[in-house]
């Protein structure tokens, strides 16, 4: 099946006209980077499919004509840690279905009182529910971290959203060896089937430091706020 998504170059089709990939995957880090922290538009939305949609179209808008719609087509991708092979993404006809399922079930725990490490395993858990679906063509981690980042200020606690940007590309030694691991990565890992005996250790690591950093920066402002509040009287 021919995919409509991809250049003849084997590029994906963009709106800046670039037909080598490289230099498309450069130009759409630089732009999306700062799509990733500016996110404030989308903080009282209900966390939702539709909540995806706005965010991947918010992210990749100056990109790709298709950003913010399902992808149409099957995917596979090789995957490094695995190594070699793909996992199974849901097929277009069941993203929607199955990504509905995976966020009420979401939205239905219970997020309150919990300690840290079962916060960070309950979130790991669930974002890789839906990054398993794989509901766009390109850009489902970059999107599911940003859904992440909402959610979680919705539910009461802060991400640190640059500790996690730290991890998002690998890594590499001088000799080309890979010394970190990206985040796409570790989300292949966590959403393993059950058969294949998944692996969040790794994933739920990055989003536990990020937890760690957002609740001591949560503290910290509201230290702070109470402080000039009381110069003030």
């Amino acid at each position: 099946m021919k995919d409509p998504y991809i250049l003849e170059s084997g590029t994906l089709k963009n709106k800046l006209g670039i037909t080598n990939e490289e230099e498309l995957k450069k130009a759409e880090k630089d732009i999306a980077f700062t799509k990733l922290i500016d996110i404030d538009e989308f903080s009282k939305n209900e966390c939702n499919g539709d909540l995806l949609k706005k965010i991947h179209s918010h992210i990749f808008e100056d990109i790709y004509d298709w950003a913010g719609e399902y992808r149409t087509v099957p995917i596979y991708k090789e995957e490094v840690v695995l190594p070699g092979l793909s996992l199974e993404y849901e097929q277009p006809n069941k993203i929607e279905e199955k990504l509905n399922k995976a966020l009420q079930e979401m939205n239905s725990l219970d997020w309150n009182n919990k300690k840290i490490d079962e916060l960070s395993l309950q979130l790991t858990k669930s974002l890789a529910k839906i990054w398993r679906i794989h509901p766009f063509r390109d850009g489902n981690t970059r999107t599911v971290l940003t859904f992440a980042n909402i959610f979680s200020k919705i539910k009461g606690f802060n991400l640190d959203m640059s500790s996690i940007l730290d991890n998002l590309s690998r890594k590499y030694d001088e000799n080309g060896r890979i010394i970190q691991y990206s985040v796409r990565d570790k989300f292949v890992l966590a959403a393993l089937d059950e058969k294949d005996y998944p692996e969040y250790e790794h994933l739920r690591q990055v989003l536990k430091k990020s937890m760690e950093i957002g609740i001591k920066n949560q503290i910290d402002s509201l230290q702070n706020m109470i402080s000039t509040g009381g110069e003030e009287r």
